[in-house]
């Protein structure tokens, strides 16, 4: 039975882990809505998002590595909530400019602040039962959220406020959460973590997540600038498909035993949720959300194996590819509900045995996948060029998740299943 303490250990690492996601995931606005209103701008913008998001991860981890040995969790929570309030000052700064190109600044310090708090939360949220679930929600919501909410409306010049988001009142409420808990667990001392008996294991995860964020993100702007140019064509597509697969291959090698199970899955789910349809707001379906991802994860905590999420995975993005031929509202709720279920099972299924592996693994799905280069009249934005038709995007997804499938075949292959897992959400 849970207690008031462990209640607010959930909600704080839900809160926690939302504001480090936006950070990481959702560009923040500027004063107003029409500071950015041509081409350049909203490129500019779109441009940072990517980078940003892998800026962030890489720090996430390296952080999540340094971390790993404290024993004391009042230090942890302490770091959050310090970089939560740098977040919040950065954000109320910003929010009094007029210049669009203040955006592009934020967003890297929204991300390396952001991703400090991720790497924290994760692995101090990770060892405490109820702390995790809300960990895990939040990350499946914002993740949601991100995927499925427009970042510019139909004019594709101008932002909004529901498309570039403002979480100020988010901000604040998890600044408060983080005190609270920072105080609760100020006297807290854990047992302290033995060191590995291999030499390159702390050192892994961060050149893990260099490879994989690196490679991705080169394969993403390669791919933007061939549709820019109007030279993308199925080899364009099918190249970058293969440097995703091999990167994420490389950087679950590069994890120790069969951690890197987690990089495969988040590579599919982010190509799957990359391939919906986009709204300009949430609304209502916000709830349906909140229930699919909580009953995600308690599946995936009772019945864990990777091969139903990359199932998940590949039905979404079989979903796309005739999704256009349904009713938008409900091709849209459905496609969003589904991801948040996906996702959830797949958060709470993870099984590591490394905690900075698990920071890596499931902050891997905030890395924008190939599809965001992919322009289409359902999602994203027009970049130049005509858009492909939306089954396009589905057809890159599918084959971003069968060849996540085989890698992990391979990966079960040269890894043996005999340890123990230590850690799970």
């Amino acid at each position: 039975m849970p207690k008031v303490g462990d209640g607010v250990d959930a909600v704080t690492a839900f809160a926690g882990a939302a504001v480090a996601g936006m950070a990481l995931f959702v560009p923040f606005t500027s004063r107003t809505s029409t500071a950015i209103d041509t081409p350049y701008q909203v490129a500019s913008m779109a441009n940072s998002v990517p980078r940003a998001a892998a800026l962030g991860l890489i720090v996430a981890v390296v952080v999540a590595v340094l971390i790993r040995p404290a024993n004391r969790p009042g230090l942890v929570w302490l770091i959050a909530t310090c970089c939560a309030a740098a977040l919040g000052i950065n954000y109320f700064v910003g929010h009094t400019m007029t210049s669009a190109e203040i955006l592009t600044t934020q967003n890297y310090v929204n991300a390396l602040v952001g991703g400090v708090i991720f790497g924290a939360l994760c692995l101090c949220s990770l060892q405490l039962r109820w702390a995790a679930l809300g960990f895990a929600l939040g990350s499946v919501t914002v993740f949601v959220y991100g995927e499925v909410i427009a970042l510019v409306t139909s004019n594709m010049l101008s932002t909004t406020d529901r498309g570039v988001h403002s979480p100020s009142g988010l901000i604040i409420v998890a600044v408060v959460l983080l005190a609270v808990n920072t105080l609760r667990h100020r006297r807290s001392i854990r047992s302290p973590i033995v060191p590995p008996l291999t030499a390159d294991v702390p050192i892994g995860p961060i050149v893990s997540v260099t490879v994989l964020a690196l490679s991705v993100l080169l394969a993403t702007e390669r791919l933007q600038h061939a549709f820019d140019g109007q030279r993308a064509t199925a080899w364009y597509i099918a190249l970058a498909v293969a440097i995703t697969i091999g990167a994420a291959f490389v950087a679950a090698l590069l994890l120790p035993g069969r951690d890197g199970t987690a990089v495969l899955l988040s590579v599919s789910l982010a190509a799957a949720g990359d391939s919906l349809f986009d709204a300009e707001r949430i609304g209502w379906t916000l709830a349906l959300i909140l229930v699919a991802g909580t009953a995600g994860i308690l599946t995936g905590r009772r019945w864990a194996t990777p091969w139903a999420v990359l199932l998940g995975a590949a039905a979404l993005a079989a979903f796309t590819t005739f999704a256009e031929r349904l009713p938008w509202s409900f091709a849209w709720t459905v496609g969003a509900v589904a991801l948040a279920g996906v996702v959830g099972y797949a958060f709470g299924s993870i099984r590591i045995s490394y905690g900075p592996s698990a920071v890596l693994g499931l902050g891997a799905l905030y890395l924008p996948s190939i599809l965001w280069s992919i322009p289409t009249r359902l999602r994203n934005w027009q970049s130049g060029p005509d858009p492909m038709a939306e089954a396009a995007a589905g057809r890159t997804a599918l084959a971003i998740t069968i060849g996540a499938a085989a890698a992990l075949a391979l990966l079960y292959r040269i890894r043996s299943g005999t340890p123990a897992p230590t850690v799970k959400p």
